[in-house]
C-alpha cells in the first residue's frame, strides 16, 4: 500500500518548510528511516526521514517549493504498485469519448429593427454588441453605447448617422475631423464646422511623437526562502512592532583585557571569549533591571524569572540565535562550554529546536568584523538587544591626562514601550561598570 510522506511540524511555530535538496529520486528504493529531502524551517535545515520501506514513486514538491506543515512531499510504493498522480484530473468513465466535446455553436442574437438598421449604417457587427432587452434582445441604446464604447477598427469613426450623411453630401473625410461629441463622437455640427474651413480640416494631423523603447525587463533575483524569509519577516515585524531606541557608550575595558588574560592563563583548558566574559556580565545585570528582561505579551508586560540569553551566530546563509538557559547561575567555565557548544552546532546544522526559543536577552557581537558601533535590531518579544563593536587601542583622557586604553562601543537598542530612556541608560551603565571594574561583579 503507497504511503504519503507530508511536511512533518519541527517546532510549534512552523507553519511552513522549504524544499532543499532531494536525497532520493524517483525510482530509488527506500528503507525505513532513511533521509528522504532536506527541508529549510524557520529557524533550521532539517532532514525528513522516511516512515515506510519501497520504492520513491511520486515526488509532489520541487526543491525550493514552499509547503505547507501536512502538504504533500512525496509517495512510498512498489514497483508494480498503481499510484495517481496527485493534483491529476479524476479519470474519464469507461465507454466515454476520448476527444472533447465540441463547443456548443454561438446562439444568435436577437436584435430590433431599429438596432440592426443603426448598426449597419455605423459600419458595425450586430452579433458583437451586447444586448440589455429581454433574453439579450439588442436595443438601438445598446448600439449606440456600443458606438461609444467599442474601439476604432479598421479606420472606422465615432459618428452620429447624420453627420455621416452630411460629410458624404459635402466630401468632408470625417477620419480628419475633430469630435464633440459624446466620447469623441462626431456629430452634424463639426462636419459643418470641418467644410467651412477645407484647409484646416484637410491638414494633416501632427505626427506623434516616437515611441520611447520599452525599457528591459528586470532581471528575475532569487526568491526569500527558509531561513533569509523568515529573517526578512521577523526584523521587519520588530521594526514595524516596536519602537526602536539605541544608546551608545565608548568604554575602557584595559580592566577587562588584562582579566582575561589572566584568566587564559590560570586555565590552561579553556580560552575564555570576551563573549564569555560579557555574557556573564549582561546576566549579572539583568538581576538588577527586570524590566530589560521583560516582554510584552498580549498586551501586557510580563517580567520574566528566568534569565536565558541569546548569543547571535553568523551562518554564511543567515544568522542563528541559540539560548544559554539561565545564563545568571551559570558559572564562567560552563557558559564558555555550552556557548561553544551552541555555536558548534549552529554551523554544522545540529541545533536542537528547543534551544532556538525561549530567550529573554539577545549579544549580538561584530567585533571580530572590524566594528565599531552598529544599531541591532531586537529579537522580539525581547525589550532589548546588546551591541558589542571591537576592541581598539586609540588615545584617551585619564586623570587629565593622554594615554593610550583599550576601547569598545556597546549599542544597546530597547524598546521604547517597555523601558525610557532613563531606565536603558542605567543597564548600559550597570555593565559598563563591570567591564570597567571586572571584579565588581562579585559583589
Amino acid at each position: 500500500m503507497a504511503t504519503e510522506i507530508k511536511m512533518p511540524q519541527l517546532g510549534l511555530t512552523m507553519t511552513e518548510g522549504t524544499i532543499g535538496q532531494w536525497k532520493k529520486q524517483i525510482g530509488d528504493s527506500v528503507a525505513e528511516g532513511e533521509a528522504l529531502v532536506e527541508i529549510m524551517t524557520d529557524k533550521i535545515t532539517s532532514e525528513v526521514e522516511s516512515n515506510a520501506a519501497g520504492i520513491l514513486r511520486v515526488i509532489a514538491a520541487k526543491e525550493g517549493e514552499t509547503i505547507p506543515v501536512q502538504g504533500l512531499l512525496c509517495i512510498i510504493g512498489t514497483a508494480d504498485e498503481k499510484i495517481a498522480e496527485p493534483g491529476a484530473a479524476a479519470a474519464a468513465p469507461a465507454g466515454a469519448p476520448a476527444t472533447a466535446a465540441a463547443p456548443a455553436a454561438k446562439k444568435e442574437a436577437k436584435f430590433s429593427k431599429a438596432a440592426q438598421r443603426m448598426a449597419e449604417e455605423n459600419g458595425i457587427d450586430i452579433q458583437a454588441v451586447p444586448g440589455s432587452g429581454p433574453e439579450g434582445r439588442i436595443v438601438t441604446a445598446d448600439v449606440e453605447k456600443y458606438l461609444l464604447t467599442a474601439p476604432k477598427a479598421g479606420g472606422r469613426v465615432k459618428a452620429s448617422p447624420l453627420a455621416k450623411k452630411i460629410a458624404a453630401e459635402l466630401g468632408v473625410d470625417l477620419a480628419k475631423v475633430a469630435g464633440t461629441g459624446p466620447e469623441g463622437r462626431i456629430v452634424e455640427e463639426d462636419v459643418q464646422k470641418a467644410a467651412k474651413a477645407p484647409a484646416a480640416a484637410a491638414a494633416p494631423a501632427p505626427q506623434a511623437p516616437a515611441a520611447k523603447p520599452a525599457p528591459a525587463a528586470a532581471k528575475t533575483g532569487e526568491p526569500l526562502v527558509g531561513m533569509r524569509k523568515v529573517i526578512a519577516e521577523r526584523m521587519t515585524a520588530s521594526k514595524h512592532t516596536a519602537p526602536h531606541v539605541t544608546l551608545m557608550t565608548e568604554i575602557n575595558v584595559d580592566a577587562t583585557v588584562k582579566f582575561r588574560k589572566e584568566l587564559n592563563a590560570n586555565n590552561t583548558d579553556v580560552h575564555f571569549t570576551y563573549t564569555d566574559i560579557l555574557t556573564k556580565m549582561v546576566a549579572a545585570a539583568l538581576g538588577h533591571f527586570p524590566m530589560v528582561n521583560a516582554s510584552i505579551v498580549d498586551n501586557a508586560v510580563v517580567k520574566h524569572e528566568d534569565i536565558n540569553i541569546g548569543i547571535a551566530v553568523a551562518l554564511d546563509n543567515g544568522l542563528l540565535v541559540p539560548v544559554l538557559r539561565n545564563a545568571d547561575k551559570c558559572g564562567l567555565k560552563e557558559i564558555h562550554a555550552r556557548c561553544k557548544e551552541n555555536a558548534d552546532n549552529a554551523r554544522s546544522n545540529k541545533l536542537s529546536l528547543d534551544l532556538l526559543s525561549g530567550g529573554t536577552f539577545t549579544i549580538s557581537n561584530l567585533g571580530g568584523y572590524d566594528v565599531d558601533g552598529f544599531t541591532p535590531v531586537i529579537n522580539q518579544p525581547e525589550s532589548a538587544i546588546l551591541g558589542v563593536g571591537r576592541i581598539i587601542k586609540k588615545p584617551v583622557v585619564v586623570k587629565d591626562e593622554i594615554v593610550i586604553a583599550s576601547m569598545m562601543t556597546l549599542s544597546l537598542s530597547f524598546d521604547h514601550r517597555i523601558l525610557d530612556g532613563a531606565q536603558a541608560a542605567k543597564f548600559l551603565k550597570c555593565i559598563k561598570g563591570y567591564l570597567e571594574d571586572p571584579m565588581s561583579i562579585l559583589l
